[in-house]
C-alpha cells in the first residue's frame, strides 16, 4: 500500500494536459523559465523562486515524457520539447519538479516541489485562485478516496507571500501509520494561474520546503 500511495501522489503532482490554445498581448514570451544556481526565474509572470540543490531535478522534457498527452482519439503522441515553437499555446504546462529522494523506497514518502501554470482564458471551471485551488482538492481527495485511503481536506488559506496573497490548500492523507500532507498555492498572473505544489510528511520536511516558500517573489 505504501508503494500505491507514493504512485498515486507522483500522478497527482504532475498531472498536466498539453491542450491547444491561444495567447497574445503579453509583455514576455510565455516560456518554461530557467533553473540555475538553485533559483527558479521564469520571466513572463516575474517570478523566482529559491529550490533545494540537493533535490533531484527532471528536465523539462522528462516532465512532459511523464505526462504525454492523448489526442481526441485517445492515441498518445510523444511530444519533443525542441519541436514546440510556442508555449503560449499550452493550457497548462510544467516548469519544474524536483524531488527529495531519486527514487521510491517503500515506507518512505518522497518530498517534492512542483511548480506549473494554467491559462484561465481556456478552462471552462477555472474563476479564480480559490475556485481552481478547491477544484483541485477536490478532485485530489476523490482519486485517494477510490483506492480506499484516508483524506482531509483542510480549510482554504490565504496567505500573503511577499507583497503577493496566495490561495492555499492543504490536503492530510492518512494510512495506518502513515501522514502525507500536499500543498497547493496558487496566484494569478498575466490571465494565468500560477501553482507552486510542494508534498511533505514531518515536520522537518515541511520546515525546509517552507523555507523555499519564503523565497518567492513575483513583481
Amino acid at each position: 500500500m505504501m508503494k500505491k500511495i507514493a504512485a498515486l501522489v507522483l500522478v497527482l503532482a504532475m498531472i498536466t494536459t498539453l491542450a491547444a490554445c491561444g495567447n497574445s498581448n503579453k509583455e514576455a514570451e510565455f516560456g518554461w523559465g530557467v533553473y540555475e544556481n538553485g533559483t527558479y526565474e521564469n520571466e513572463f509572470f516575474d517570478f523566482s523562486i529559491d529550490l533545494p540543490v540537493d533535490y533531484t531535478h527532471l528536465t523539462t522534457q522528462e516532465i512532459i515524457d511523464m505526462n504525454t498527452p492523448a489526442d481526441e482519439n485517445g492515441v498518445v503522441n510523444p511530444v519533443q520539447v525542441d519541436e514546440i515553437e510556442d508555449l503560449s499555446i499550452q493550457a497548462l504546462v510544467h516548469y519544474v519538479y524536483a524531488k527529495k529522494y531519486e527514487s521510491v523506497t517503500d515506507g518512505r514518502f518522497n518530498p517534492y516541489i512542483n511548480i506549473f501554470s494554467e491559462n484561465m482564458d481556456y478552462s471552462t471551471d477555472l474563476y479564480n485562485k480559490e475556485d481552481y485551488v478547491e477544484n483541485n482538492l477536490t478532485y485530489t481527495a476523490m482519486i485517494f478516496e477510490d483506492s480506499g485511503i484516508d483524506v482531509e481536506i483542510l480549510p482554504l488559506e490565504k496567505p500573503w507571500i511577499g507583497d503577493r496573497q496566495f490561495a492555499k490548500g492543504t490536503i492530510k492523507i492518512e494510512y495506518d501509520m502513515f501522514i502525507m500532507h500536499q500543498e497547493m498555492y496558487a496566484v494569478t498572473k498575466n490571465n494565468y494561474i500560477l501553482v507552486i505544489l510542494i508534498g511533505y510528511s514531518t515536520p522537518s520536511e515541511r520546515d525546509e520546503l517552507y523555507s523555499y516558500i519564503d523565497t518567492i517573489e513575483i513583481k
